[in-house]
């Protein structure tokens, strides 16, 4: 029978994510309250590809890696500080790639209905958060090279030009 993890030090886990580096230790004990712990084993799936994507997750202890949808090597890794699926807060969508545990994982997920509520109860959080979503994807975007640049910067103007 497998064992339960040890609960995590939420508030120090997250203090410890490249997304919240300007967040107060009040957000951060606004976040780490509405998180909810996982445990993936090593060598266990966090979510495969094509699944829902419906949350924020945060390393906290662990790595995963990430790998195409029909397998093969992997294409990188999330560690501890790292965060996988923060779109999905903002956008319906699906998990492009797939995440497997490396090492033993835990994750802190906000899901969306999670931050729905926020959105209510902690507005100045949940717009803290995702101002830090839209700046972390502004980054990414602003890294990217190559053709996923120009298709990302493409898309991006053909759906304003659609008034979407």
């Amino acid at each position: 029978m497998a064992q339960a993890a040890a609960p995590v030090d939420k508030a120090a886990a997250l203090r410890g994510s490249h997304l919240l580096t300007d967040f107060t230790d009040v957000g951060l004990k606004v976040l780490a309250e509405l998180a909810d712990q996982r445990s993936v084993g090593r060598g266990l799936f966090a979510f495969r590809a094509g699944d829902p994507s419906d949350a924020l997750a945060f390393v906290a202890k662990g790595t995963l890696q990430l790998v195409p949808r029909d397998g093969g090597a992997a294409l990188g890794e999330v560690a501890a500080g790292d965060t996988v699926g923060g779109l999905s807060l903002l956008v319906e969508g699906e998990h492009v790639l797939s995440a497997v545990a490396a090492t033993d994982v835990e994750l802190l997920q906000i899901s969306r209905d999670v931050f729905e509520g926020m959105k209510k109860t902690h507005p100045r959080t949940a717009l803290k958060l995702t101002l830090a979503l839209a700046q972390d994807l502004a980054e990414r975007l602003r890294e990217a090279r190559g053709p996923l640049r120009e298709f990302l910067v493409w898309q991006i103007s053909r759906r304003q030009a659609e008034g979407r």
